[in-house]
């Protein structure tokens, strides 16, 4: 899989792509945890660099479905 920006190139074999949509997943999840696993509003911030945490879960989550659809 080949992500591609007019800066950088970067590609991810199979087996990365699948590590990194779980790890986009579990982001997603973290975030969106009711319970005491929930990421904190400071956690949460510096991963998503100031983004809406509601953002960020939809961000992580399309990203994660994308790759696992190129898998």
């Amino acid at each position: 899989m080949s992500v591609i920006d007019p800066a950088v190139s970067v590609r991810l074999g199979a087996s990365s792509a699948r590590r990194l949509v779980g790890l986009l997943a579990e982001v997603a999840q973290l975030l969106e945890d009711p319970g005491p696993l929930r990421l904190t509003t400071a956690q949460a911030d510096a991963l998503g660099q100031g983004t809406d945490r509601g953002e960020l879960v939809e961000w992580t989550r399309t990203l994660a479905a994308e790759l696992r659809a190129g898998l």
